[in-house]
């Protein structure tokens, strides 16, 4: 868990930031959360900009730092910044959008068949890159309270150590960990997410 301080200082940062920014522009801000991802334990929080009346610029922080249930562990820190083009005002109904994406991860005696990783006995340690398209819909609730849908899809490439689960740490550290590489394309990004929208 070598880089958990310092992805903890990542998200921390990343929080402080949007939590500022929401209150200078607080007339052309949105603060979010997606409750699919809260089901999972992973904490979340989103902040969407209004550039013009069809444009956003979004950004969301994802971050899980226990174990889901022992001994297995998805542990990891998930930055995704979009731009969205509305097709009739922002914050309003469907949007397009591009996204990139960066992630850490630790995944301990999980099987992931969506990203390759199939032994269950296995560590792996690494970081994501990637960037996707996406959809979404935003249903009106109230003057300040939206609902969010939003799926998306593209490509990541993933670098990462693998052990099997007795040899980690290395007893000999001698030993050099070859860094593997996958490439993976499907989904990247999934949601219904509660937006509160800041007047």
């Amino acid at each position: 868990m070598k880089n958990w301080a310092c992805m903890n200082k990542i998200f921390f940062s990343l929080l402080l930031c949007i939590l500022t920014v929401s209150t200078v522009y607080s007339q052309k801000i949105a603060v979010k959360s997606n409750v699919l991802y809260d089901a999972t334990g992973t904490i979340n929080v989103g902040g969407e900009y209004a550039i013009n009346k069809k444009m956003s610029a979004n950004l969301s922080v994802n971050y899980n730092g226990w174990a889901l249930k022992e001994p297995q562990m998805w542990k990891h820190i998930m930055v995704q910044p979009e731009f969205r083009y509305w097709l009739r005002e922002t914050y309003n109904e469907h949007y397009a959008g591009l996204h990139l994406i960066y992630s850490t991860f630790d995944i301990e005696r999980m099987s992931l068949p969506l990203f390759g990783f199939d032994r269950k006995h296995l560590y792996r340690d690494g970081t994501a890159y990637g960037a996707g398209v996406s959809y979404g819909y935003q249903l009106y609730l109230t003057p300040r309270l939206n609902l969010e849908f939003s799926l998306g899809v593209g490509f990541m490439n993933l670098k990462y150590k693998k052990y099997v689960w007795t040899e980690y740490p290395p007893k000999d550290a001698t030993i050099k960990i070859p860094v593997l590489t996958r490439n993976y394309i499907g989904p990247t990004q999934v949601g219904i997410s509660v937006v509160y929208i800041i007047n």
